[in-house]
């Protein structure tokens, strides 16, 4: 069973904060189920990503000159935070749109920003972020969707895997081949209209969880763009796209702590109401224990998202802390909701109530935007280059 009702909930740290909430608690999370179902109601999705972009989300992240609030990358992981408490498939769905945004604002020349930059602010147009491949997940050193050049621009050709938002996207931001392989001087980003001839969406992947997130294959066939949409240099693909990359770890915490918030609440008033052996569950021990480590994960992710969120708005470098807070989220949240569906017991493992969702939408942030191997793998990485980083970290 559901509620939208937190009665123990604190308020929302900011205003904007406590907007998104009311907006979540109204026009969100009574349509959960509905936005559990396939096949999705694609209309209704759109309409509520452009919603909260109204209310502000997307322009925390763009300039004042271009419509937006910010940049202030806390502030709008405060508001992704109270969405994922609501529905975090809708809140990983943010994320293509500001992340274009992000990539143009500051990558793209003066008419691209002019262009992209304040419909976005806006709350009126969706975006897609295109890398992956049938072929290349975490591999995106070897993407063969190719762009090359016409006479009056360039070509792109080539398919493209598991990309948010395709079936209701705008624009589209995406990484082609433009030299040979490798990463280095061979990568390009393009930002283009996703209503040009030869862009197709074969299908709406049916996933386990986040189904509020549309995941979509993607085709390219001779699709005709200007060199006007070419973002950056020829060649600098790779820099941006990890730009954009380094920034989406940003996200699973936020939305963990969204979602181990909600299990927390759900968790506890189960156990409230419940008795076995003569007691309420919350009275029992052993569920007193998960219930702590609910709790503990909550501080967890809320902790790790605003320290990246702080480095990042203070132009600091933040390659570590930000693959640290995605792989720990993404196991916290995989965790928690785990807790919480046991807490339930027999009623966890029913689709009556919400921790079931819970639980399979939590699955996926140990694998997309990165597996969690390839953060092990960014992490140890960097640690051979900045030897001192144990002796600094989150310290400010």
């Amino acid at each position: 069973m559901t509620s939208t009702q937190s009665p123990t909930r604190p308020a929302a740290p900011s205003p904007f904060a406590q907007t998104v909430r009311r907006f979540t608690e109204q026009k969100v999370m009574p349509r959960n189920r509905e936005l559990d179902q396939h096949p999705q109601d694609m209309t209704l999705i759109r309409e509520l990503l452009l919603e909260v972009g109204r209310l502000g989300l997307y322009g925390a992240i763009i300039p004042e000159e271009y419509g937006g609030t910010g940049p202030d990358s806390l502030a709008m992981h405060e508001g992704i935070e109270e969405f994922a408490y609501g529905n975090a498939g809708l809140a990983m769905s943010t994320m293509p749109t500001y992340l274009l945004a992000r990539a143009v604002g500051l990558h793209g020349t003066d008419e691209q920003k002019a262009r992209w930059l304040p419909p976005i602010a806006e709350g009126r147009m969706v975006g897609a972020w295109a890398v992956t491949e049938p072929h290349t997940g975490s591999d995106v050193a070897n993407i063969t969707t190719k762009a090359e050049r016409t006479a009056t621009g360039w070509r792109l050709n080539g398919r493209k895997m598991f990309i948010t938002n395709a079936t209701i996207a705008d624009c589209l931001l995406i990484l082609c081949r433009t030299g040979g392989p490798g990463i280095r001087e061979t990568l390009t980003t393009f930002v283009v209209p996703m209503d040009l001839p030869g862009i197709a969406v074969p299908q709406a992947l049916e996933k386990m969880g986040l189904r509020s997130s549309p995941t979509c294959e993607l085709v390219l066939d001779d699709v005709e763009v200007s060199d006007t949409d070419r973002l950056g240099p020829v060649g600098q693909g790779w820099q941006i796209g990890m730009d954009v990359l380094d920034y989406e770890r940003l996200a699973v915490p936020a939305i963990s702590a969204g979602m181990c918030t909600r299990a927390l609440d759900l968790a506890s008033k189960y156990a409230a109401d419940r008795t076995a052996f003569g007691s309420r569950l919350n009275q029992i021990g052993p569920v007193k224990g998960m219930l702590a480590d609910i709790a503990s994960g909550v501080l967890e992710c809320r902790l790790l998202y605003r320290h990246v969120a702080d480095l990042v708005d203070a132009g600091r470098p933040s390659i570590i802390e930000g693959s640290i807070g995605k792989l720990v989220s993404a196991r916290l949240a995989n965790t928690v909701t785990s807790l919480a569906v046991q807490v339930h017991g027999g009623y966890g493992y029913t689709r009556e109530y919400e921790v079931e969702r819970l639980y399979r939408d939590a699955r996926l942030f140990a694998i997309g935007g990165g597996t969690s191997e390839i953060q092990q793998k960014i992490i140890a990485e960097q640690l051979t280059r900045e030897p001192g980083w144990s002796r600094t970290a989150a310290l400010s």
